[in-house]
């Protein structure tokens, strides 16, 4: 009977096996293979473990994106705190996106794999790492998914879901459903009535929390002072952002009945402010899912995407290795199997073993990731201090934090000395801020890039 029902059942077996393989590969790549290209992980890392420690986003710690991303991401952190645990949440995301771009492309899915594990000259690997813009991807394919499947309320509530991401984003993708106001009324009231769904429950949480008017001092009065001080250009990825916008706005004048189209165009605003590698890549896989759409696939040339997989993996391995710095495997308090290079793994058990003998407070105002780092470390909770960047302190942030700076006394501030005097005008750390812990405190310790001051 047993044999009987694996036989039965053999295909549903084997799509498990599909699906668990493609996890734990992801996971592999996220801890291993790709980890130099982690980006912000930290820093998102750190938004949901604040959360799952009980921390209130906006009133408690300073983040500039709505929650629904790092409430969803702490949910395994009430388990266990350590990222390992956040990158299995992710690899169960990357394969939940993948089963939506099997579902649009059939087979043709692991050509998009192969796309996206690309570190150079691309980097579309960085979009793979955990957060906010990974999570605006995942809903974006599965609205395109469900768009032809006829349930507007399934589509207002993944673009409310999409607010709830990223608010900027959410109401730029929700545009082109104002044209049906006057085409189809029922389809508008509809997408309108579950786009507003999850919205209120965010209105809900923020009232609950008291954390209204925090939200909308660093989530939209701070968008001023956050496109004023980000709007960096990197001319290779803009050029690569213009010919992937410019293949879009061909496929929707050739299909200018097809509304999803519109969504897709609006789409290339996830780019905005910052034209970098990681927000052209994401808008880029975007259009790359198009083009593989569109493409046909002689049936002999899948096994070669599965050895190319392979070759990047073992290639980009081996370049990591061999010709970047000496790498280090480290595993630190909530931080299981670091890879860093090895004089900043040695650098950082310096600082903190000098930090852990001081008997005053220590604020660490370096870059966002590394004060993340090293307070999740200390099992610390997490402030204003910890993302001292252009735009994420609301309106008249950098003179907020200021008064903040000149009220702290007798604690030790940890400054990257290189941060304060980059002269770099696109650079995100508000040099400003290191400079006032400069002027008015002393130095006491220098420990390789890192100086030490005290403010009494």
């Amino acid at each position: 009977m047993v044999l009987i029902y694996i036989i039965k059942n053999r295909g549903d077996k084997m799509k498990w096996l599909k699906y668990f393989t493609i996890a734990l590969f992801f996971f592999i790549s996220l801890v291993f293979i790709f980890t130099l290209s982690r980006g912000d992980t930290f820093v998102n890392f750190g938004f949901s473990y604040a959360i799952s420690k009980g921390q209130i986003p906006y009133k408690d710690f300073n983040m500039v994106i709505s929650p629904f991303g790092p409430i969803l991401y702490s949910i395994g952190l009430l388990l266990c705190k350590n990222i390992i645990v956040y990158y299995l949440e992710q690899a169960i995301l990357l394969t939940v996106m993948i089963y939506y771009v099997e579902k649009l492309i059939n087979k043709k899915w692991i050509l998009f794999l192969l796309c996206l594990i690309i570190p150079y000259p691309v980097a579309f690997v960085s979009v793979i790492y955990p957060g906010y813009n990974f999570l605006i991807l995942l809903l974006f394919i599965m609205f395109i998914y469900y768009f032809k499947k006829d349930n507007n309320y399934l589509l207002g509530i993944l673009l409310g879901l999409i607010f709830c991401t990223k608010q900027t984003i959410g109401i730029v993708l929700f545009i082109p459903t104002i044209y049906y106001l006057f085409k189809d009324r029922k389809k508008f009231k509809e997408m309108t009535i579950g786009y507003l769904i999850p919205i209120f429950v965010l209105l809900i949480y923020l009232l609950i929390t008291g954390s209204l008017y925090n939200f909308i001092d660093l989530c939209f009065l701070g968008l001023l002072d956050f496109n004023n001080s980000n709007s960096g250009i990197d001319i290779f990825y803009f050029i690569l952002f213009i010919l992937g916008l410019i293949y879009i706005i061909y496929k929707t004048i050739k299909d200018k009945k097809n509304i999803l189209m519109y969504y897709v165009l609006l789409f290339s605003s996830v780019v905005l402010p910052i034209i970098d590698y990681y927000h052209v890549s994401l808008f880029l896989i975007i259009v790359v899912l198009f083009i593989i759409k569109d493409l046909t696939i002689n049936n002999k040339l899948y096994k070669y995407i599965y050895l190319f997989i392979g070759l990047i993996c073992i290639i980009w391995s081996y370049i990591s290795v061999k010709f970047l710095d000496p790498l280090t495997i480290t595993n630190y308090n909530n931080f299981s199997l670091v890879i860093n290079t090895k004089d900043y793994s040695d650098t950082s058990k310096k600082l903190l073993k000098y930090t852990d003998g001081l008997d005053k407070e220590v604020i660490f105002f370096m870059r966002g990731s590394e004060n993340y780092f090293y307070k999740i470390i200390n099992n610390k909770k997490l402030n204003y201090f910890d993302l001292p960047n252009y735009g994420n302190y609301g309106y008249n942030g950098v003179n907020k934090m200021i008064k903040k700076i000149n009220k702290k006394h007798n604690v030790y501030f940890v400054i990257d000395k290189e941060l304060v005097v980059n002269e770099n005008d696109n650079q995100q750390y508000i040099k400003e801020l290191g400079q006032e812990v400069i002027k008015k405190s002393e130095l006491v310790k220098t420990i390789e890039l890192y100086e030490i001051y005290y403010k009494k």
